[in-house]
């Protein structure tokens, strides 16, 4: 059985870095839109490189070949490029982006962050949020508060304040964590010297390597992460295509038991003459169609044609449900003279019959092909017949 509470759970370990993510790509176009900003170098040398220097009270937006941070910055910096590196700089909420991203020192109070290769060498006074191909905190690097991690390889070989949850194909753990580790991953190594102050949750189908001299203060325990069977998947496709092809025949055979019991005179008239003449219903009934297709797309080339266009559509509808109906009651009857003596019928008798015919016509669409094109003449027909019903009716009155 697929474990959906436990998949779950494993997706979480990604929802903060996708989130993180999604702020990335609009800082990506920001950066681009704003990046004159960044302190008075020629349009030219702005594409190949910006360097932030001095003390800044307004948010920063960077974006160039190679950016340079080593400002004083009150506000959030966003920041774009193939090289982002921070050094000594002191930033409110760092938002980046690029190949080689590497905050060398200083501090900043949230970081998301993007990259190829991600190092963490400052502080980071709060939370991280950060996705990469390879990433490592060093011992230097300090997170005050949870890091939510998602990378091929992660190296922590700094201090955690809070929590950790990672995604990587390789985790290794070398320094501290003051909070508990959530790891999902092919391979967990808890290093020499390493520290786990709460629980060491492993989502993994080997155990964790746990070398002498580490330190773990909870408990140790494994999360089945199940993964969905494919067969269930198409099991369950199945199952709502059958559901909408259940659901809809029914909806139809509800709405034509609606107009034969609404229209119970006209429904027979146009029956029995769709019984006593079906080719010429055929051809008047494909003409007809013809023609409503030719001037409705004639009305919708205008814009004051609009609107009758749209009429002629909602009528073209309309008379064709009326055809569906008629060809349903039509086939209803006609297997009910074969089955017993022609008598009069009841309105809900023929309401039944119409909803046989109904079911015959489904049955008889099921067959490759040959069905589609026997149901769609046979409708068509029904079509002509209610047409011509309907235009009898009205000249009339």
């Amino acid at each position: 059985m697929v474990s959906i509470e436990n998949g779950c759970r494993a997706l979480t370990v990604w929802r903060q870095p996708l989130r993180g993510l999604i702020v990335l790509l609009v800082t990506i176009v920001l950066a681009g839109v704003h990046a004159p900003q960044a302190s008075g170098q020629s349009s030219e040398g702005e594409r190949e490189s910006v360097t932030l220097e001095g003390s800044h009270t307004d948010i920063q937006f960077l974006a160039a070949r190679t950016v340079l941070i080593k400002a004083k910055v009150a506000d959030d910096v966003f920041a774009a490029g193939r090289d982002v590196t921070f050094e000594s700089a002191t930033v409110k909420n760092a938002v980046v982006a690029g190949y080689d991203v590497e905050f060398r020192s200083g501090n900043a109070t949230d970081m998301i962050a993007a990259a190829a290769n991600l190092k963490i060498s400052g502080a980071i006074e709060d939370d991280l949020v950060a996705a990469a191909r390879s990433m490592r905190i060093t011992s230097q690097g300090t997170i005050g508060g949870d890091a939510r991690l998602a990378a091929e390889t992660i190296d922590l070989e700094g201090r955690i304040s809070g929590s950790v949850r990672a995604a990587a194909r390789r985790i290794t753990i070398s320094g501290e964590i003051a909070g508990k580790a959530d790891l999902l991953a092919e391979r967990i190594v808890i290093a020499p010297g390493a520290n786990i102050a709460g629980d060491l949750i492993y989502r993994s189908g080997a155990k964790p390597e746990i070398a002498e001299g580490a330190t773990i203060g909870g408990e140790i325990r494994r999360v089945e992460v199940d993964m969905p069977d494919p067969r269930s998947f198409a099991r369950a496709i199945v199952g709502i295509g059958l559901l909408i092809v259940f659901s809809w025949a029914l909806a139809m055979l509800l709405l034509i038991a609606v107009v034969q019991l609404v229209f119970p005179n006209f429904i027979s008239d146009a029956a029995g003459d769709l019984q006593d003449h079906p080719w010429s219903n055929l051809g008047f009934g494909v003409a007809i169609h013809l023609l409503a297709v030719v001037l409705g797309g004639l009305f919708f080339a205008s814009i004051v044609g609009i609107p009758i266009g749209a009429a002629l559509t909602m009528a073209t509808a309309v008379v064709w449900l009326l055809g569906l109906v008629t060809v349903s009651a039509c086939i209803g009857l006609f297997v009910r003279g074969r089955l017993r003596r022609p008598v009069d019928i009841r309105p809900l008798g023929r309401i039944g019959w119409a909803i046989a015919g109904a079911i015959i016509l489904g049955l008889i669409a099921l067959v490759p092909f040959v069905g589609v094109v026997v149901v769609g003449l046979a409708v068509a027909a029904g079509f002509g017949a209610a047409a011509a019903e309907l235009w009898g009716r009205l000249r009339t009155t």
